[in-house]
């Protein structure tokens, strides 16, 4: 295919398309899970403790999984730990159907849901080189972003207005059934690929396997600041997402406002990966990074002047769009990353910024007990600029992919060599 990839190319892909409606239709299925069995839990027992931790626990859980068992996704074909993880997580959601399952036992349920995502998550992102080549990536990355980003913007407001119409436990049997349709989905029209690590003979357990594997990539210096710039500077830049009610309370608005501030960023972060991925070529996205980077975390700052809502909009709105830096630093990293280790490495990357994005949330809901919104959302914006000074001073974002596993330390070889796996 000559020329740059463009939408167009990307949807006359019919692995692709496929891939594509799976994933925006499981999006809007998790968002609905979460909102039914918050609701469900709260109704039983009246503590919004437990309604609380009941959306915690579908995030828990993916950091022991990354940490223990991410090997999975590289000894297996992607294809199939989509289709089994998917099948899974719809079994979870029936089980949590049944009538009288106690508040304990739908926790557990959640949990192991929770545990299943990271595999899924990563084993589809492993799939997409290979479907829309390296080229097509950064175009194909920022539509599955935007994805999540509207979809979850929306789907939690219209999973509110459907809790309205229908019971939790019938939003639940609606979840299940978008996990089905995945899998018809996928089996359809993706086809079988060997596994990453294929006719590689295996010498460890899955969780030295995935301990090893940890431990390679955290110590391939590149490989480690790429991973640091993403996580850092946007732990701290997601920090009004926490603190949109008080903010919005601040302003005189109702939940409107707060509604309009979440939204926001999110706008932004997909229309800002939207123009990366689709006007910038290669070489040029990556000196894009220092720019996007500024303008991430720079609007924050002007926090400190406490605008009024309109200002605030505009600014997350471009605080969002920033954040698209993080579109080229990805690529960067799965090409850097050997195929056979690509699972393990998507798994640690996504965890990783779930895990510093939660922390960043926890922190800025600390400082505020103290501080006014507007001002955590500018000491973010100004920590998140220090962030990016330290971990990008080296510029790891002009590596070449193909020398960064050349200088990992001679020592960490990774002996997870798994037999041959195959969905055909």
């Amino acid at each position: 295919m000559s020329g740059p990839i463009t939408y167009k190319d990307l949807l006359g892909n019919r692995e692709f398309n496929g891939l594509f409606a799976a994933h925006t239709v499981s999006i809007l299925g998790d968002v609905l899970t979460k909102i039914a069995l918050s609701v469900l839990v709260y109704d039983r027992t009246g503590s919004a403790l437990a309604a609380a931790l009941t959306y915690a626990l579908g995030f828990v859980p993916q950091v022991l999984t990354a940490a223990l068992l991410s090997s999975v996704v590289d000894r297996f074909p992607a294809r199939r730990v989509m289709l089994i993880g998917d099948a899974a997580r719809m079994v979870c959601v029936l089980l949590m159907t049944l009538p009288g399952t106690s508040v304990a036992v739908l926790l557990c349920l959640v949990t192991a849901s929770g545990a299943l995502t990271p595999a899924f998550r990563a084993a589809r992102q492993t799939m997409l080189p290979e479907i829309v080549g390296m080229e097509g990536y950064a175009l194909a990355r920022s539509m599955f972003s935007g994805t999540i980003q509207i979809g979850q913007t929306l789907g939690f407001g219209l999973g509110g207005l459907l809790l309205l119409l229908v019971t939790p436990r019938a939003a639940l049997y609606l979840d299940a059934a978008t996990f089905a349709f995945a899998i018809v989905v996928v089996v359809l029209t993706v086809r079988p690929r060997p596994a990453p690590s294929a006719g590689r003979q295996e010498s460890t357990g899955i969780i030295r396997a995935t301990v090893q594997g940890n431990r390679m990539i955290l110590t391939t210096p590149l490989l480690r600041r790429l991973l640091l710039l993403q996580w850092l500077p946007t732990a701290l830049i997601v920090m009004p997402e926490g603190l949109a009610a008080p903010y919005a309370e601040q302003l005189g608005g109702g939940p409107t406002a707060v509604g309009l501030l979440l939204a926001a960023p999110a706008v932004g972060t997909a229309l800002g990966e939207a123009a990366v991925a689709r006007f910038l070529r290669a070489e040029k996205r990556a000196r894009s990074v220092p720019p996007l980077l500024l303008l991430a975390a720079a609007p924050l700052v002007c926090f400190a002047v406490e605008p009024a809502l309109p200002w605030a909009l505009a600014l997350l709105l471009l605080s969002g769009a920033g954040t698209a830096y993080a579109l080229p630093l990805d690529q960067l990293f799965i090409e850097s990353v050997p195929p056979h280790l690509r699972g393990r490495a998507m798994t640690l990357a996504g965890t990783g910024s779930i895990t510093t994005q939660g922390t960043g949330l926890a922190i800025g809901g600390l400082v505020a007990e103290w501080i006014s919104a507007p001002w955590v959302f500018a000491a973010g914006g100004l920590t998140a600029l220090a962030a990016a000074a330290a971990t990008g001073r080296t510029r790891p974002w002009g590596a070449d992919p193909h020398t960064v596993m050349q200088k990992a330390p001679a020592d960490q070889t990774v002996k997870d060599q798994p037999p041959q796996h195959s969905d055909k």
